[in-house]
């Protein structure tokens, strides 16, 4: 009998799992500041305008952050890169302007520039999650896996409960072969939030590096079930993980 061909796995895909897990995880943060400035009281009686421009300074407003992620959304990094810049000179003690025109200037292809707005970021305050997520990121895409594990346990020290560290430290790990690992990272992330479809989906790749065919089967249905179904369909078309 002829062997059936591999599993499908490789960087590329898990390069676009990393990707879209901190796409999720930056719609979470941005929306999480705008609910934070819906909720914010309205300043007292008989302070003018004067008093607004200093907290304008202070901190970036929700709306300025997602006008650069709206432009980046839209294929137009250049003008986020354009509006991050004026967003910097506002509020240059502020770490997340550094983290949004990093991200722009990765999608222009400009990675170690993004990398120094991710260090910028950090310098201004070592413990900004966001900031460490996307470093990883970049290290992870500039085939560095190694440097890449050490940004997302990071963010895991910071913020043990976030699903999308383990996620992305388990995908940087099982890039670098310690699949055993990354189960561990992805069943983690699983206990956290049982509906991360991305964190199925990569358990299942590990496993299947792993020889554990009927528990890669099982996570592929899973993520399935939870809308993301290419891991299952590619692994049916190569004759693994038939249909009931």
């Amino acid at each position: 009998m002829a062997p059936r061909p591999a599993l499908p796995h490789g960087p590329k895909a898990a390069r676009a799992c990393a990707r879209l897990v901190l796409a999720r995880l930056l719609a979470a943060l941005l929306a999480a500041l705008l609910a934070g400035c819906a909720q914010a009281p309205a300043p007292p009686s008989g302070q003018g305008q004067l008093d607004a421009a200093p907290a304008l300074r202070s901190a970036p407003a929700a709306a300025d952050l997602e006008a650069v992620r709206a432009l980046r959304q839209a294929g137009r990094p250049e003008d986020a890169v354009a509006e991050a810049n004026r967003l910097i000179l506002r509020t240059p003690r502020q770490p997340q302007p550094f983290v949004e025109r990093g991200l722009s200037l990765a999608l222009l292809g400009h990675m170690e520039r993004a990398l120094e707005d991710y260090r910028t970021a950090l310098m201004l305050d070592p413990r900004h999650a966001p900031a460490l997520l996307a470093q990883g990121d970049a290290f992870f895409l500039l085939d560095q896996p190694r440097a890449a594990e050490a940004s997302f346990t990071r963010a895991i020290q910071l913020a043990p409960d976030d699903p999308v560290a383990w996620i992305n430290r388990g995908v940087a790990r099982d890039e670098q072969g310690r699949h055993q690992e990354a189960e561990a990272d992805f069943t983690r992330a699983i206990a956290l939030d049982a509906g991360q479809a991305t964190a199925y989906a990569n358990r299942g790749v590990a496993r299947s590096q792993m020889g554990d065919v009927r528990g890669m089967c099982e996570d592929y249905g899973r993520a399935c079930a939870l809308g993301q179904c290419q891991r299952l369909k590619d692994a049916r078309a190569m004759d693994y993980c038939r249909e009931p």
